[in-house]
Protein backbone atom coordinates (compact mmCIF):
# COMPACT_ATOMS: atom_id res chain seq x y z
CA UNK A 1 0.00 0.00 0.00
CA UNK A 2 1.03 3.31 -0.56
CA UNK A 3 -0.44 6.99 0.45
CA UNK A 4 -0.16 9.11 -2.98
CA UNK A 5 -0.72 12.76 -1.25
CA UNK A 6 -2.97 14.15 1.61
CA UNK A 7 -4.57 17.38 2.50
CA UNK A 8 -5.15 18.38 6.14
CA UNK A 9 -7.73 21.12 7.33
CA UNK A 10 -8.39 22.26 10.32
CA UNK A 11 -6.26 19.79 12.28
CA UNK A 12 -4.25 20.43 14.28
CA UNK A 13 -1.71 23.28 13.67
CA UNK A 14 -2.46 22.32 10.02
CA UNK A 15 -5.40 25.39 8.61
CA UNK A 16 -4.46 23.83 5.01
CA UNK A 17 -1.80 21.59 3.83
CA UNK A 18 -0.85 19.53 1.23
CA UNK A 19 1.14 16.51 0.17
CA UNK A 20 2.10 15.16 -2.67
CA UNK A 21 4.16 11.73 -1.72
CA UNK A 22 7.28 9.94 -2.43
CA UNK A 23 6.48 6.00 -3.36
CA UNK A 24 9.12 4.93 -0.60
CA UNK A 25 10.72 7.53 1.89
CA UNK A 26 9.30 11.21 3.26
CA UNK A 27 11.12 12.98 5.58
CA UNK A 28 9.10 15.33 7.33
CA UNK A 29 11.33 18.18 9.15
CA UNK A 30 11.78 21.36 11.07
CA UNK A 31 11.97 23.12 14.78
CA UNK A 32 9.76 20.95 17.32
CA UNK A 33 6.20 22.12 17.51
CA UNK A 34 5.79 22.93 14.60
CA UNK A 35 2.99 20.13 13.09
CA UNK A 36 5.70 17.39 12.22
CA UNK A 37 3.82 14.85 14.01
CA UNK A 38 0.46 16.15 13.48
CA UNK A 39 0.63 15.30 9.89
CA UNK A 40 2.22 11.50 10.85
CA UNK A 41 -1.05 11.91 13.03
CA UNK A 42 -3.35 12.43 10.68
CA UNK A 43 -2.35 9.48 8.28
CA UNK A 44 -2.87 7.66 11.33
CA UNK A 45 -6.49 8.89 11.42
CA UNK A 46 -6.89 7.25 7.89
CA UNK A 47 -5.49 4.04 8.42
CA UNK A 48 -6.88 3.82 11.45
CA UNK A 49 -10.19 5.74 11.97
CA UNK A 50 -8.07 6.89 14.82
CA UNK A 51 -4.97 8.91 16.45
CA UNK A 52 -2.28 6.72 17.13
CA UNK A 53 -1.65 8.53 20.74
CA UNK A 54 -4.46 10.78 21.29
CA UNK A 55 -8.18 9.20 22.88
CA UNK A 56 -10.27 11.93 21.74
CA UNK A 57 -11.17 13.31 18.27
CA UNK A 58 -12.27 16.59 19.48
CA UNK A 59 -8.37 16.98 20.41
CA UNK A 60 -7.19 17.18 17.40
CA UNK A 61 -9.58 20.01 16.02
CA UNK A 62 -7.85 23.34 15.44
CA UNK A 63 -8.55 25.85 18.37
CA UNK A 64 -11.52 28.28 17.15
CA UNK A 65 -12.76 25.50 14.21
CA UNK A 66 -16.17 23.64 13.59
CA UNK A 67 -14.81 20.90 11.98
CA UNK A 68 -11.40 18.88 10.63
CA UNK A 69 -11.13 17.32 7.68
CA UNK A 70 -8.00 14.49 6.45
CA UNK A 71 -8.70 13.64 2.68
CA UNK A 72 -6.13 11.35 1.18
CA UNK A 73 -5.71 8.87 -2.04
CA UNK A 74 -4.01 5.38 -1.72
CA UNK A 75 -2.91 2.91 -3.81
CA UNK A 76 -2.89 -0.81 -3.06
CA UNK A 77 -0.26 -3.45 -3.76
CA UNK A 78 -2.29 -4.59 -6.85
CA UNK A 79 -2.62 -0.88 -8.02
CA UNK A 80 -6.19 -0.13 -6.97
CA UNK A 81 -6.86 3.37 -5.83
CA UNK A 82 -9.14 4.67 -2.95
CA UNK A 83 -10.54 7.79 -1.77
CA UNK A 84 -10.11 8.55 1.75
CA UNK A 85 -12.18 11.33 3.29
CA UNK A 86 -12.85 11.66 7.20
CA UNK A 87 -14.70 14.36 8.63
CA UNK A 88 -15.21 15.82 12.55
CA UNK A 89 -17.79 18.09 13.63
CA UNK A 90 -17.69 19.51 16.69
CA UNK A 91 -20.99 20.65 17.26
CA UNK A 92 -22.62 17.29 16.91
CA UNK A 93 -19.31 15.30 18.39
CA UNK A 94 -19.55 13.03 14.71
CA UNK A 95 -16.71 11.54 12.63
CA UNK A 96 -17.59 10.87 9.30
CA UNK A 97 -15.37 8.37 7.01
CA UNK A 98 -16.24 7.88 3.35
CA UNK A 99 -13.87 5.69 0.70
CA UNK A 100 -14.75 6.72 -2.75
CA UNK A 101 -17.41 8.81 -1.83
CA UNK A 102 -19.33 5.83 0.08
CA UNK A 103 -19.89 6.55 3.73
CA UNK A 104 -18.82 3.78 6.13
CA UNK A 105 -21.08 3.17 8.50
CA UNK A 106 -18.83 0.64 10.78
CA UNK A 107 -15.25 2.56 10.99
CA UNK A 108 -14.07 -1.13 12.69
CA UNK A 109 -14.22 -2.85 9.23
CA UNK A 110 -11.63 0.01 7.44
CA UNK A 111 -9.17 -1.23 10.44
CA UNK A 112 -6.59 -3.83 8.32
CA UNK A 113 -7.85 -2.29 4.59
CA UNK A 114 -5.13 0.17 4.87
CA UNK A 115 -2.27 -1.35 7.50
CA UNK A 116 -0.01 0.99 8.90
CA UNK A 117 2.85 0.28 11.80
CA UNK A 118 3.73 2.98 13.83
CA UNK A 119 6.77 3.87 15.82
CA UNK A 120 6.60 6.84 18.31
CA UNK A 121 8.28 7.59 21.74
CA UNK A 122 4.77 6.54 23.00
CA UNK A 123 5.61 3.32 22.02
CA UNK A 124 8.12 2.99 24.66
CA UNK A 125 5.27 1.79 27.24
CA UNK A 126 5.11 -1.09 25.34
CA UNK A 127 8.17 -2.33 26.95
CA UNK A 128 8.74 -0.03 29.95
CA UNK A 129 4.76 0.63 30.72
CA UNK A 130 2.12 -1.62 32.29
CA UNK A 131 0.13 -4.59 31.31
CA UNK A 132 -2.68 -1.88 29.25
CA UNK A 133 0.02 -0.84 26.81
CA UNK A 134 1.11 -4.41 26.05
CA UNK A 135 -2.53 -5.39 25.65
CA UNK A 136 -3.22 -2.12 23.70
CA UNK A 137 -0.84 -3.10 21.17
CA UNK A 138 -1.63 -6.45 20.96
CA UNK A 139 -5.43 -5.36 20.21
CA UNK A 140 -4.49 -3.30 17.47
CA UNK A 141 -2.49 -5.42 16.05
CA UNK A 142 -4.96 -8.30 16.15
CA UNK A 143 -7.30 -5.52 15.18
CA UNK A 144 -6.07 -5.05 12.17
CA UNK A 145 -5.55 -8.57 11.02
CA UNK A 146 -9.16 -9.20 12.04
CA UNK A 147 -12.09 -6.88 11.55
CA UNK A 148 -14.11 -9.57 14.30
CA UNK A 149 -11.82 -9.26 17.23
CA UNK A 150 -13.21 -5.02 17.00
CA UNK A 151 -16.55 -5.96 17.32
CA UNK A 152 -15.96 -8.61 20.39
CA UNK A 153 -13.73 -5.93 21.98
CA UNK A 154 -16.11 -3.24 22.30
CA UNK A 155 -18.93 -5.49 23.55
CA UNK A 156 -16.88 -6.66 25.62
CA UNK A 157 -15.57 -3.20 27.02
CA UNK A 158 -19.16 -2.68 26.72
CA UNK A 159 -20.33 -5.47 29.23
CA UNK A 160 -17.60 -4.53 31.89
CA UNK A 161 -18.49 -1.40 32.51
CA UNK A 162 -22.41 -2.32 32.50
CA UNK A 163 -21.26 -5.18 35.63
CA UNK A 164 -18.92 -2.93 36.97
CA UNK A 165 -21.84 -0.49 37.86
CA UNK A 166 -23.83 -3.40 39.21
CA UNK A 167 -21.08 -4.15 41.45
CA UNK A 168 -20.85 -0.33 42.57
CA UNK A 169 -24.44 0.36 43.10
CA UNK A 170 -26.04 -2.60 44.61
CA UNK A 171 -26.08 -4.20 47.94
CA UNK A 172 -24.28 -7.74 48.25
CA UNK A 173 -27.78 -9.12 48.80
CA UNK A 174 -28.88 -7.70 45.32
CA UNK A 175 -25.88 -8.22 43.35
CA UNK A 176 -26.01 -12.06 42.36
CA UNK A 177 -29.16 -12.00 40.72
CA UNK A 178 -28.55 -8.97 38.60
CA UNK A 179 -25.35 -9.77 38.07
CA UNK A 180 -25.77 -13.36 36.30
CA UNK A 181 -26.90 -12.52 32.72
CA UNK A 182 -23.68 -9.66 32.64
CA UNK A 183 -21.29 -12.30 34.19
CA UNK A 184 -22.76 -14.56 31.02
CA UNK A 185 -22.00 -12.30 28.58
CA UNK A 186 -18.69 -11.72 29.79
CA UNK A 187 -17.51 -15.02 29.82
CA UNK A 188 -19.28 -15.55 26.26
CA UNK A 189 -16.84 -12.67 24.39
CA UNK A 190 -14.00 -12.60 26.77
CA UNK A 191 -13.50 -16.19 25.82
CA UNK A 192 -13.11 -15.38 22.57
CA UNK A 193 -10.74 -12.30 23.14
CA UNK A 194 -8.26 -14.27 24.99
CA UNK A 195 -8.52 -17.49 22.51
CA UNK A 196 -7.73 -14.70 19.76
CA UNK A 197 -4.98 -13.40 21.89
CA UNK A 198 -3.67 -16.74 23.15
CA UNK A 199 -3.58 -17.67 19.20
CA UNK A 200 -2.08 -14.44 18.41
CA UNK A 201 0.91 -14.63 20.65
CA UNK A 202 1.09 -18.10 19.93
CA UNK A 203 2.03 -16.96 16.45
CA UNK A 204 3.27 -13.91 16.35
CA UNK A 205 6.17 -14.97 18.58
CA UNK A 206 8.58 -16.54 16.06
CA UNK A 207 8.48 -13.29 14.03
CA UNK A 208 9.63 -11.39 16.94
CA UNK A 209 12.35 -13.73 17.17
CA UNK A 210 13.37 -13.52 13.40
CA UNK A 211 13.25 -9.88 13.18
CA UNK A 212 15.43 -9.30 17.12
CA UNK A 213 18.76 -11.64 15.73
CA UNK A 214 18.20 -9.73 12.26
CA UNK A 215 19.00 -6.55 14.47
CA UNK A 216 20.94 -7.76 17.71
CA UNK A 217 22.09 -10.97 16.62
CA UNK A 218 22.24 -14.58 18.07
CA UNK A 219 23.39 -13.81 21.14
CA UNK A 220 19.86 -12.78 22.70
CA UNK A 221 16.71 -14.78 22.81
CA UNK A 222 13.74 -12.75 22.88
CA UNK A 223 10.77 -14.13 24.09
CA UNK A 224 6.74 -13.59 24.21
CA UNK A 225 4.42 -14.75 26.64
CA UNK A 226 0.66 -14.63 27.40
CA UNK A 227 -0.13 -14.36 30.60
CA UNK A 228 -4.19 -13.98 31.08
CA UNK A 229 -6.06 -13.87 33.99
CA UNK A 230 -7.08 -17.68 34.20
CA UNK A 231 -4.80 -20.08 33.55
CA UNK A 232 -5.17 -22.04 30.40
CA UNK A 233 -3.16 -24.37 27.79
CA UNK A 234 -0.82 -23.54 25.15
CA UNK A 235 -3.37 -24.83 23.03
CA UNK A 236 -6.74 -24.16 25.30
CA UNK A 237 -10.35 -24.04 23.13
CA UNK A 238 -12.57 -21.27 23.46
CA UNK A 239 -14.78 -23.89 25.29
CA UNK A 240 -11.63 -24.59 27.95
CA UNK A 241 -11.22 -20.73 28.60
CA UNK A 242 -14.87 -20.19 29.24
CA UNK A 243 -14.99 -22.96 31.90
CA UNK A 244 -12.04 -21.37 33.25
CA UNK A 245 -13.52 -17.86 33.50
CA UNK A 246 -16.68 -19.33 34.84
CA UNK A 247 -14.65 -21.36 37.74
CA UNK A 248 -12.27 -17.95 38.65
CA UNK A 249 -15.07 -15.71 38.61
CA UNK A 250 -16.59 -17.70 40.67
CA UNK A 251 -13.64 -18.17 43.59
CA UNK A 252 -13.84 -14.23 43.09
CA UNK A 253 -17.17 -13.92 43.65
CA UNK A 254 -16.65 -11.97 47.14
CA UNK A 255 -13.76 -10.25 46.25
CA UNK A 256 -15.79 -8.53 42.98
CA UNK A 257 -18.50 -7.24 45.45
CA UNK A 258 -16.09 -6.02 48.02
CA UNK A 259 -13.85 -3.90 45.24
CA UNK A 260 -16.91 -3.42 42.94
CA UNK A 261 -15.35 -4.57 40.08
CA UNK A 262 -14.65 -7.25 37.45
CA UNK A 263 -11.76 -8.78 38.76
CA UNK A 264 -11.65 -11.57 36.00
CA UNK A 265 -11.29 -11.49 32.17
CA UNK A 266 -9.34 -9.61 29.56
CA UNK A 267 -9.18 -6.70 30.85
CA UNK A 268 -6.54 -8.31 33.57
CA UNK A 269 -4.56 -9.91 30.63
CA UNK A 270 -0.51 -9.57 30.94
CA UNK A 271 1.81 -9.94 28.14
CA UNK A 272 5.64 -10.31 29.49
CA UNK A 273 8.84 -9.77 27.32
CA UNK A 274 12.05 -12.08 27.47
CA UNK A 275 15.48 -11.79 26.71
CA UNK A 276 16.94 -14.86 27.26
CA UNK A 277 14.04 -15.94 29.70
CA UNK A 278 14.46 -13.09 32.00
CA UNK A 279 11.90 -10.16 32.23
CA UNK A 280 12.68 -7.37 30.05
CA UNK A 281 11.08 -4.75 32.02
CA UNK A 282 13.11 -5.94 34.70
CA UNK A 283 16.43 -6.71 33.94
CA UNK A 284 17.08 -5.44 30.46
CA UNK A 285 18.98 -2.17 29.30
CA UNK A 286 17.73 0.73 27.72
CA UNK A 287 19.76 -0.48 24.31
CA UNK A 288 17.28 -3.67 24.85
CA UNK A 289 14.24 -2.26 25.06
CA UNK A 290 14.55 -0.07 22.25
CA UNK A 291 16.20 -3.05 20.45
CA UNK A 292 13.38 -5.26 21.16
CA UNK A 293 11.03 -2.64 20.49
CA UNK A 294 12.23 -2.16 17.16
CA UNK A 295 12.17 -5.97 16.33
CA UNK A 296 8.66 -5.64 17.78
CA UNK A 297 7.23 -3.06 14.71
CA UNK A 298 8.91 -5.02 12.27
CA UNK A 299 7.43 -7.87 13.20
CA UNK A 300 4.27 -6.19 13.18
CA UNK A 301 4.61 -5.18 10.08
CA UNK A 302 6.03 -8.65 8.62
CA UNK A 303 2.68 -10.20 10.22
CA UNK A 304 0.51 -7.64 9.31
CA UNK A 305 1.65 -7.78 5.51
CA UNK A 306 0.81 -11.72 5.65
CA UNK A 307 -2.58 -11.47 7.15
CA UNK A 308 -3.75 -8.37 5.76
CA UNK A 309 -2.27 -9.21 2.31
CA UNK A 310 -1.19 -5.68 2.09
CA UNK A 311 2.38 -3.87 2.18
CA UNK A 312 1.80 -1.76 5.22
CA UNK A 313 3.06 1.90 5.47
CA UNK A 314 5.33 2.75 8.60
CA UNK A 315 5.23 6.24 10.41
CA UNK A 316 8.50 6.74 11.98
CA UNK A 317 7.81 9.52 14.69
CA UNK A 318 11.22 10.97 16.13
CA UNK A 319 12.96 7.56 16.06
CA UNK A 320 16.30 9.31 15.00
CA UNK A 321 16.37 11.59 17.91
CA UNK A 322 18.35 8.91 19.92
CA UNK A 323 20.50 7.21 17.37
CA UNK A 324 23.76 8.36 15.75
CA UNK A 325 23.49 9.37 11.93
CA UNK A 326 25.25 5.80 11.15
CA UNK A 327 22.09 3.89 12.64
CA UNK A 328 19.79 6.37 11.54
CA UNK A 329 20.70 5.98 8.07
CA UNK A 330 21.08 1.98 8.38
CA UNK A 331 17.76 1.77 10.25
CA UNK A 332 16.31 4.07 6.96
CA UNK A 333 17.82 1.56 4.66
CA UNK A 334 15.72 -1.39 6.58
CA UNK A 335 12.96 0.58 6.07
CA UNK A 336 13.17 1.82 2.97
CA UNK A 337 13.30 -2.07 1.83
CA UNK A 338 9.94 -2.93 3.87
CA UNK A 339 7.86 -0.26 2.36
CA UNK A 340 6.26 3.11 2.00
CA UNK A 341 8.03 4.91 5.59
CA UNK A 342 7.09 8.19 7.13
CA UNK A 343 9.72 10.12 9.16
CA UNK A 344 9.69 13.28 11.04
CA UNK A 345 13.20 14.82 12.33
CA UNK A 346 14.42 17.97 13.31
CA UNK A 347 17.15 18.03 10.30
CA UNK A 348 17.52 16.55 7.17
CA UNK A 349 21.41 16.77 7.87
CA UNK A 350 21.49 12.95 8.24
CA UNK A 351 20.43 12.25 4.06
CA UNK A 352 22.85 14.10 2.04
CA UNK A 353 21.88 16.11 -1.03
CA UNK A 354 21.91 13.40 -3.38
CA UNK A 355 19.31 11.30 -1.36
CA UNK A 356 15.75 12.75 -2.87
CA UNK A 357 14.42 11.98 -6.02
CA UNK A 358 11.42 11.05 -6.90
CA UNK A 359 10.61 7.89 -4.51
CA UNK A 360 11.97 10.11 -1.70
CA UNK A 361 11.31 13.41 -0.77
CA UNK A 362 11.27 15.67 2.22
CA UNK A 363 8.98 18.10 3.07
CA UNK A 364 9.90 21.06 5.70
CA UNK A 365 7.15 21.72 8.11
CA UNK A 366 7.00 25.44 9.61
CA UNK A 367 4.08 26.39 11.76
CA UNK A 368 1.93 23.89 10.00
CA UNK A 369 2.43 24.51 6.47
CA UNK A 370 4.78 22.84 3.83
CA UNK A 371 6.81 25.73 2.95
CA UNK A 372 9.89 25.55 0.50
CA UNK A 373 13.65 25.96 2.23
CA UNK A 374 13.82 29.34 0.17
CA UNK A 375 10.80 30.11 2.30
CA UNK A 376 12.52 29.50 5.81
Amino acid sequence: MKILDARLCNFRNHEDTKFEFGSRINVLYGENGMGKTNALEALSFLCLTKSFYASADATALQKGKEFFEIESTMESDNGKEFVLHIAYEEQQHKKRFTINNAVVEKLSSVLGMFPVVVLSPENNAITFGGPADRRRFVDIVISQSNALYVEEMLEYRRIVRQRNKILSELSAKDVNKELVPWTDMLIKYGARIVDKRNKFLRDFGPYIARTYNDIAGETETPGIKYAPSITIGFDASPEDIAEAMDQKIKKKRNDETRFQTSLVGPHRDEIIFTLNGMSLKHFASQGQHKTFLVALKTAEFYYLKERCSETPVLLFDDVFSELDELRSRRLLRVAEDLGQTFVTTTSDGSFGGSFWNERRKKFLIKEGSVVKETEA
